[in-house]
């Protein structure tokens, strides 16, 4: 059974921001919690250590369920490690209260780095900043190199990427996991849609949740 079959009916309706809540949910807080016990059993199982967070567009809400997603997973006791890929439009940073500096750009031309900890478990990887093409930077060879060996040390990697309309960057990152964690509004357009499923396919990640937002 797809591990999307197990937790459609947790995440279907997960992130109504601001909208009245069915009865039958206490929290948003409860159901992030869920879904990461849920991706704890079903995904990050026999070896899996990464998941990218996508979306179709900007202001989906995907910094922010990867944000409070990281959170709730580094709770439970796992190692967690989230990383800003995200060089068109990083907030990662502001979610966290660090500074957009000695990040994930810098690792990739060889500057000083810096892993962010945030919380018991947690540690954040923040964007960092470069003149260099996003999609181009991505693609260097130490990109791999450091997922690589952070799978080594971290139980848990979350990777908020950039929104399908930017760009094919989140490629990388979902075809190296093999899997993504979708994060669309509620009404999003068909052609959006289309667009991150294609991106997805062509890199053999597949769907193993969707979050919604409103509209």
């Amino acid at each position: 059974m797809l591990l999307v079959t197990l937790i459609a009916a947790l995440v279907l309706s997960l992130f109504l921001l601001g909208r009245r809540r069915p009865r039958a949910v206490r929290s948003e807080g409860k159901l992030i919690e869920a879904l990461g016990r849920q991706l704890l059993a079903h995904w990050f199982a026999h070896g899996r250590r990464v998941l990218a967070v996508v979306s179709p567009q900007d202001g989906d809400g995907r910094t922010r369920v990867a944000a409070e997603l990281a959170r709730a997973l580094a709770q439970t006791g796992e190692s967690t490690l989230l990383i800003d890929a995200d060089f068109r439009a990083p907030a990662l940073h502001r979610a966290f209260g660090l500074r957009n500096r000695a990040g994930l750009a810098d690792f990739l031309e060889g500057r000083s780095t810096q892993i962010a900890h945030c919380a018991e478990n947690l540690s954040v990887l923040v964007a960092g900043r470069s003149s260099a093409d996003p999609l181009e930077l991505l693609s260097r060879g130490r990109m791999l190199e450091l997922l690589a060996a952070a799978a080594g040390r971290y139980r848990v990697i979350l990777v908020d990427t950039p929104a399908a309309a930017r760009g094919p960057d989140l490629q990388l990152f979902a075809a190296f996991a093999g899997g993504a964690l979708v994060v669309a509004r509620r009404g999003s357009e068909a052609a959006g849609l289309t667009r991150l499923r294609d991106l997805l396919a062509f890199c053999k990640a597949r769907v193993v949740g969707t979050v919604l937002s409103p509209a």
